[in-house]
């Protein structure tokens, strides 16, 4: 069983239906952190966004969208009551995706994984939504940390403070310029 000593995440597509598995590793070791349902007709990783069945009410209602890495982030954004939250499974962000978001709203906040692939993942967001007419902040959290860890080490409130002060995309990038 390729899912065994792992903690099982089902994959929804975009009306809620399962159509996949996500196991994380939580004992042992592996040198996969993630494994997930092999990729069918049905299961295509870069077509879906975690949560977005949950999530696309309170995304219209906000009219804002915040985009994560994991699962993990997004359950523990949820338990500090953030609800318009998806995760794109992992750094990479494909097009279709993109128009997934686009169906709901053009107000994007990125809060990508604060370590140097969160970083890359931010950029190619940008880049890739270019002619999107997105509307991106920017949340780069720091000490290298995810979203589910940084609550759990800096509290709610410091996330809080951030998701309501995100950097603009100038601002993103000019500080990017000076480092």
């Amino acid at each position: 069983d390729i899912f065994r000593n792992r903690i099982m995440f089902p994959l929804w597509d975009i009306n809620g239906k399962t159509i996949g598995f996500s196991g994380r590793i939580y004992e042992g070791k592996d040198s996969s952190k993630y494994i997930n349902t092999m990729e069918t007709d049905i299961f295509k990783k870069g077509t879906l966004l975690y949560n977005y069945h949950n999530a696309r009410e309170h995304i219209i209602k906000d009219n804002k969208i915040i985009i994560v890495e994991g699962f993990m982030d997004v359950i523990r954004l949820y338990t500090i009551g953030v609800h318009n939250v998806v995760a794109t499974m992992g750094t990479a962000v494909k097009n279709e995706q993109l128009s997934l978001i686009r169906k709901l709203t053009n107000n994007v906040i990125l809060m990508f994984d604060g370590d140097s692939a969160g970083e890359k993942a931010t950029e190619t967001f940008i880049k890739l939504s270019k002619d999107k007419d997105f509307n991106i902040s920017v949340i780069r959290l720091e000490e290298d940390l995810d979203p589910d860890d940084y609550i759990i080490k800096k509290g709610k409130e410091k996330i809080q403070y951030h998701l309501s002060n995100p950097k603009s995309l100038m601002d993103y990038s000019l500080d990017k310029e000076k480092k």
